[in-house]
């Protein structure tokens, strides 16, 4: 169905309050300077401050990949339209100076999807992916290539022409030619019939000489490649390789393996199975990289001894998680992006102790970052009150270097914290994150939603709470409490917290999101009376078993949910996920089942609104169709929307726009 427009979701909720029933966005300009205050803001109070509505969550501009130059002097980065939009439509690069003398300048047109700048290793060039047609190109659709520009010297050419596009690359440390990863040229394969799991073209890499545009192909029999990185003595490229392209076996089965530049071949397979690419110590003699923990569920990050293959783990100490290493411009310091307990951070990590220690302190969620050789950090990252923006750490220093969603400052926003508890199970320390309306008053209880997170292993953070999928500010800016509960089997504490929830979804997690609950009734912040919960992905999941094991929630919405693992195994693009924590079935039938909201649909007693993508591959709409027509069976109150053409994660502006409009309207119906 089509998104609601602004009248329509009006009387949508106007029609869910009286009968108690159970435009093409344009890209918002970055500011050109940060502001001068670059710290955190407090929530907004000003009197005539507004709620925040989902028209204004769908403009804010969204940022990400940082490229700091060689000496961190400038800093590249890409804007796109909305939040949390995994492929956008359009995309542009922008370049700015650090020390924000001068404005930051667009170095792309905004009109294509344009992303993945890469400086060159003396900082005079920069590469780009963009799927802008050549200007000699007469054939069909243009194809995402790599284009070269020097600013100031030079208008962007392309210097890439392969059929299907390029998927990465990088520069040579010469500078003299890329490392490309693209696929064969091949026979059209458009057709219906599909054999399903079938390697498909592989990903091959590609040496290209950016003076003669000569091309040698490096392919690795038998598999797709990934994430290519070079040494920095130019004579190796470290990659990611899998038996084929799809995402269960890029995700859990790619092995990170050396090959040599000069011969092709490969030197060493350091790891079965990688998470991520290989980042090369300055002596070209190591990697780090993060892989899966024992079992697949958690994250660890190691480093390896190239010539030997030994591999140690590296940053095991620290009470959370790791998401990205990287080796600074030192030979036994490495920096790592972590999440710890609600915070991402970035951690330092000794090469020699393998110890971590805090190293960028920062009050928000770091998505990605990169790192000068003066050792400058260019990271982007939203706070409580900023969405998205770039940020500099410098010489002990952190600065905003952006300001790209100015217009948040007239609105009113909740106060985010995070808060703690203890489980009543078993005195495990439970984190989260409280979001309290701006008007909020100390000991009047609040209407209050809890809002689970995908994963499990994800968490949420003291960060900005406003997207098609977090629901958080728009609630709060509404009058609502709201409780993001980070419970065993998220990140943020450790692979054994992680690892907390092995045969037991909702048996051994769903206590400590109510002792959560508990806490805010007993500091009179929840009114126990008026409690809705709400989620997507394994929230949802979280929030279908609330309303199948529990009586204290009055209403819930359930988002692309599994509600039946043994069927998700057996249905889903990434099995080996739902397997690594029950097991393979037969044997695992009963504990799957024990896990199932879907067997106990008779003990739903309130109404509940079921959201799915009709091309979820992860979650198939199976999952949601079969929770919403068990109720429908059994009597039950219960709503089903689904967004054509959509997969696990929404992308069309109407639909998010659709969500959000939906989840406030509901909500504000049945609390």
């Amino acid at each position: 169905m089509k998104g609601l427009s602004r009248a329509a979701s009006a009387q949508l909720r106007q029609v869910l309050l009286a009968g108690g029933l159970v435009a093409s966005l344009g890209m918002a300009s970055p500011a050109q300077t940060a502001e001068p205050d670059d710290t955190a803001r407090p929530a907004s109070k000003v009197q005539d401050a507004r709620p925040i509505t989902p028209d204004d969550i769908q403009a804010l501009t969204g940022v990400h990949d940082p490229q700091i130059a060689p000496d961190g002097a400038q800093v590249l980065y890409v804007t796109q339209p909305r939040l949390a939009t995994g492929a956008p439509d359009r995309s542009e690069i922008w370049i700015a100076a650090r020390d924000r003398a001068s404005p930051p300048v667009r170095l792309t047109q905004g009109t294509w999807k344009e992303g993945g700048p890469r400086w060159s290793p003396d900082g005079t060039a920069i590469a780009y992916l963009s799927n802008r047609k050549a200007p000699d190109d007469a054939t069909g659709t243009a194809t995402r290539q790599i284009w070269i520009v020097r600013p100031g010297r030079e208008a962007p050419r392309p210097v890439t022409r392969f059929e299907d596009g390029v998927r990465s690359f990088a520069w040579a440390p010469d500078g003299q030619s890329l490392a490309v990863l693209a696929r064969a040229p091949h026979e059209d394969t458009a057709h219906p019939i599909k054999e399903v799991d079938a390697p498909g073209t592989p990903v091959d890499l590609w040496i290209q000489d950016l003076a003669s545009g000569a091309v040698r192909r490096i392919a690795v029999k038998g598999r797709t490649l990934s994430d290519v990185s070079w040494s920095p003595d130019g004579t190796r490229i470290a990659v990611r390789a899998a038996a084929t392209s799809g995402l269960n076996d890029r995700f859990y089965h790619s092995e990170l393996r050396v090959l040599d530049v000069a011969s092709g071949t490969s030197l060493r397979t350091l790891r079965e199975s990688a998470y991520s690419g290989a980042s090369w110590s300055p002596d070209s003699r190591k990697v780090a990289f993060t892989a899966p923990a024992q079992g697949t569920i958690g994250i660890d990050a190691f480093v390896a001894d190239v010539a030997s293959g030994r591999v140690r783990k590296v940053g095991a100490d620290l009470d959370g998680t790791i998401r990205q290493i990287v080796w600074s411009g030192e030979a036994d310091t490495l920096l790592a992006r972590a999440v710890v307990h609600t915070r991402q951070q970035i951690v330092r990590i000794d090469a020699r102790t393998e110890r971590a220690s805090p190293f960028v302190p920062f009050e928000g969620r770091i998505t990605d970052f990169s790192v000068a050789a003066d050792g400058q950090i260019a990271f982007a990252a939203s706070t409580p009150e900023r969405p998205a923006d770039i940020w500099i750490h410098g010489d002990a220093t952190l600065t905003a270097l952006t300001d790209l969603n100015p217009q948040i400052r007239g609105i009113a926003l909740g106060s985010v914290e995070e808060v703690q508890w203890t489980s009543q199970r078993d005195g495990q320390t439970i984190y989260g994150v409280l979001v309290l309306p701006p008007d909020h008053v100390p000991g009047s209880p609040r209407k209050t939603v809890v809002l689970a997170h995908g994963g499990p292993h994800e968490a949420w953070a003291t960060a900005w709470q406003g997207s098609w999928i977090d629901w958080a500010q728009l609630l709060a800016s509404h009058g609502y409490a709201v409780l993001l509960p980070n419970p065993r089997g998220s990140a943020g504490q450790g692979n054994a917290y992680a690892r907390g929830v092995i045969s037991g979804w909702g048996t051994r997690d769903y206590q400590d999101l109510t002792d959560g609950v508990d806490m805010l009734v007993a500091r009179g912040i929840a009114d126990p009376a008026r409690l809705g919960i709400g989620g997507w992905s394994y929230g949802g999941f979280l929030s279908a078993w609330a309303v199948t094991h529990d009586r204290r929630f009055r209403t819930a919405v359930i988002g692309a949910a599994p509600t039946d693992p043994l069927t998700l195994a057996l249905a889903t693009d990434t099995p080996d996920f739902v397997t690594a924590y029950f097991g393979l079935p037969p044997e695992a039938i009963a504990r799957m089942d024990r896990s199932a909201p879907l067997r106990a649909l008779d003990k739903v007693s309130v109404p509940v609104l079921v959201l799915h993508g009709e091309e979820d591959a992860r979650v198939p709409l199976s999952q949601g169709l079969a929770f919403y027509r068990g109720l429908r069976l059994l009597g039950k109150p219960a709503s089903m929307v689904t967004y054509p053409g959509e997969p696990h994660r929404i992308g069309g502006p109407d639909h998010q726009r659709d969500i959000q409009e939906r989840v406030l309207a509901w909500f504000d119906a049945h609390l």
